[in-house]
């Protein structure tokens, strides 16, 4: 690394981006030029989870780096806890300028600016709440909760948006900036060149999809009732393909729209000494297990992408040791030389890119379930009791097609990790007693 310069910290977040939508991950049926490329300059994690695989609870469990147990928010428009600290301010405490574009979705809900007390700390901010059309009303608010309107494709927006602001922060001094792309979150609407590029294309669902319809209705603006008018419904209701067509054409608009962000950085002359980070909020289950959406342990809803690249981090390095993303800004701030605070720089996992075989454990909580993941090994448990609900081998069933919580397969496993899952828990929930005044 070079000492002489600060380094700077991109992080890129997709909305509901299954960890597997990438051809580096070994897709055949979604194209991801550019993402691919950046795997190769640094570091794939086969192993990627969200902490909280939800929308609202992830953006705050990135950028405090603490588990969504310890601040006790399982919903979305959840607020920035005013009593936890934000590691935006450990930058900025750095000398770093710190911004934020895209959505945000913390504090409410709709398309709406974002009031400086629900922002996490970040000094220059352009984006929005949540607001899931593509081609319709998009606005984005800057710091003074301005409104600009666009004629474009929210994605392609975001991507300008996030070129012009970088391009900006790159000339002024180090920078740390987070960009949050909507898709490919429902509904599936790629702009008419991706979808062209998709039309006919033959997909592949997962093994594990039961013949569920992947439509989902949105709120904000709301989908048409009955769904039989909703455009939407009528171009992919009930036809996982034609689903899976439109989702993968959306993850390629984001790809190229990184693409476009890496090549400005590249003309700027920073991009040798920028930390890259891609990942997203959480994955997709279009299907499987029955179930659509997020929220549950399984692979295509908790597994994200995650790639890392940049100084510090050798090229063409692939990690299947599973990390969560607790560690994520952790492990940046680890090699960007920027100190963290109440004791987080334990959650780096920058050793891995030394010794990628290091044993490390995973973990991911929402609602009445926690999960650990050690190994190959993933397990389960759920409510109060703690009761072990699902326990999969991810070796030899990588689709969870087979819960051995009650077979003697799974025994030995489950008795190791049952009493880890618990621990990490109690300990979860200790810290949010101690330092939330409203916790009971």
């Amino acid at each position: 690394m070079n000492s002489s310069k600060p380094t700077n910290v991109l992080a890129i977040f997709a909305d509901q981006q299954l960890r597997f939508a990438l051809g580096c991950m070994g897709n055949p049926d979604v194209d991801t030029p550019n993402l691919d490329r950046l795997a190769e300059r640094g570091a794939l994690f086969r192993s990627g989870y969200s902490a909280t695989p939800v929308c609202s609870p992830f953006r705050v469990n990135l950028m405090t780096g603490r588990y969504g147990l310890e601040f006790r928010t399982a919903h979305n428009a959840c607020p920035f806890p005013s009593w936890e600290h934000s590691l935006v301010e450990d930058f900025k405490a750095a000398g770093y300028g710190t911004g934020f574009i895209g959505k945000w979705h913390v504090g409410a809900n709709g398309n709406k600016a974002v009031p400086v007390e629900h922002r996490g700390g970040f000094e220059e901010f352009i984006g929005y709440q949540c607001y899931n059309g593509f081609y319709q009303d998009v606005c984005f608010f800057d710091e003074d909760e301005a409104e600009h309107r666009f004629e474009k494709h929210r994605t392609d927006v975001t991507g300008d948006i996030a070129i012009e602001r970088l391009e900006k922060m790159a000339d002024r001094g180090p920078f740390m900036a987070v960009v949050g792309f909507q898709a490919p979150h429902y509904p599936e609407q790629p702009s008419p060149k991706y979808d062209r590029a998709y039309r006919g294309r033959k997909v592949t669902p997962r093994p594990n999809y039961s013949g569920k319809c992947p439509y989902i209705p949105t709120h904000s603006p709301k989908s048409p009732r009955p769904f039989e008018l909703d455009p939407d419904f009528r171009r992919y209701g009930e036809d996982i393909h034609e689903y899976l067509r439109c989702y993968y054409a959306l993850c390629t608009q984001v790809d190229d729209n990184v693409g476009r962000i890496l090549e400005a950085l590249e003309k700027k002359g920073v991009l040798d000494q920028t930390l890259i980070l891609f990942t997203a909020d959480h994955g997709d289950l279009a299907g499987s297990h029955d179930l659509n959406g997020k929220c549950v342990s399984y692979e295509e809803s908790a597994g994200i992408p995650l790639i890392m690249a940049g100084p510090g981090i050798p090229g063409g390095m692939v990690i299947d040791q599973p990390v969560d993303s607790t560690s994520y800004f952790p492990t940046l701030m680890d090699l960007a030389g920027v100190e963290t605070s109440n004791g987080l720089e334990k959650r780096s996992r920058a050793f891995l890119f030394e010794n990628p075989a290091t044993p490390t454990q995973a973990f991911s909580a929402l609602g009445n379930w926690c999960m650990v993941r050690e190994g190959n090994w993933k397990l389960t448990i759920e409510d109060e009791e703690n009761r072990p609900t699902m326990l999969f081998d991810l070796e030899s069933d990588p689709y969870e097609m087979n819960n051995l919580v009650d077979d003697a397969k799974g025994a030995e496993a489950l008795k190791g990790l049952h009493p880890v899952v618990t621990a990490w828990k109690e300990e979860c929930l200790a810290y949010n007693r101690e330092r939330d005044p409203g916790a009971s």
